[in-house]
């Protein structure tokens, strides 16, 4: 355990609570501090903004990446898209995305880890927000390796290959539910995909999550796929449909059918920001309608409540 790696970086336009809160991520919390806390790509990272500075704490100077090593600051702004506000015009006439987008404005996806959010939707299908985070915790507990920072042990999510040895019956026990089997699944491929490889970039990425929406019983449906190809594979334009986007689809744009209907509308509607639209829409509509301060977004933001799961253990 170490003091670690502090800085401070600028942003613009930019709201890390409205980012980290948006329910795209599962393995960061903001803590009674107000730190956001969380562990992504292997190292853990606190971070708090005051005004247009992003205070953060690291357990590493390094990050590794599917896209190289980067120096801690510059690993942040990359993860956190610092350096890219979306800009996207909105119709006169769509009255509820003018709204959305304004209320959302300064939200970014983030860069996630390729694999960690391949797993990560592939267990959220049949769990809530906060149940998933607990699993998401509990396999990186039991298969992926403790770093120890500010008196707090985090867990790294496991690599491939570690996961791929939970077979199904690890799951049973301990109750995942029958989907979340899939993860071996996936995991045994995503493995035999990589084995070879020194590092795997974006392009096979795209590929390895491609061939797991066609793959029978991977997991990885339609929207666990748009899900992965927009948090973690920099397709922007892709629209992932749940509960809440088919009821917003429905009443505000009178648009019903199949999830792969909706998809198609919203993507054609949109275009190359239509995964940013859709989010807008997505959280302001849930904003609107959540039953608790946890599935309201801009509520929550603006609250000094702490998050449901936090990412770590008390040492």
């Amino acid at each position: 355990d170490k003091t670690g790696f502090s800085g401070v970086l600028q942003s613009n336009q930019f709201e890390l609570g409205l980012t980290l809160g948006s329910g795209q991520v599962f393995r960061w919390g903001r803590d009674r501090d107000g730190w956001w806390k969380g562990i992504v790509y292997g190292v853990v990272i606190w971070l708090k903004q005051t005004g247009e500075a992003i205070h953060f704490k690291a357990s590493s100077d390094q990050v590794v990446s599917y896209t190289g090593t980067h120096p801690i600051s510059e690993f942040i702004g990359w993860y956190l898209r610092l350096e890219t506000s979306p800009r996207i015009r909105v119709a006169r006439e769509d009255l509820y995305l003018r709204k959305a987008r304004a209320a959302m404005k300064g939200m970014r996806f983030v860069r996630q880890d390729p694999f960690e959010c391949i797993i990560s939707y592939v267990l959220s299908v049949q769990a809530h927000m906060a149940l998933t985070k607990r699993r998401i915790h509990f396999i990186s507990r039991t298969a992926g390796n403790s770093v120890d920072f500010m008196g707090r042990r985090y867990w790294a999510f496991p690599k491939p290959e570690r996961l791929a040895a939970l077979d199904g019956s690890f799951f049973r026990q301990h109750r995942f539910g029958w989907r979340s089997e899939r993860v071996a699944d996936s995991a045994s491929f995503v493995a035999c995909q990589i084995s070879e490889k020194a590092s795997v970039s974006l392009a096979q990425w795209r590929e390895i999550n491609d061939a797991l929406l066609n793959r029978a019983g991977s997991g990885v449906g339609l929207k666990v796929a748009k899900c992965i190809d927009l948090f973690s594979l920099e397709r922007l334009g892709a629209v992932p449909v749940d509960t809440w986007v088919r009821q917003f689809a429905e009443n505000w744009y009178g648009v019903t059918g199949s999830d792969a209907k909706i998809c198609a509308w919203a993507e054609k509607r949109w275009g190359k920001w239509a995964g940013y639209c859709n989010e807008y829409l997505f959280s302001y509509y849930r904003e609107l309608n959540g039953p608790s301060i946890y599935d309201r977004v801009l509520t929550f933001n603006a609250s000094d409540e702490p998050s449901q799961e936090m990412p770590f253990d008390d040492m």
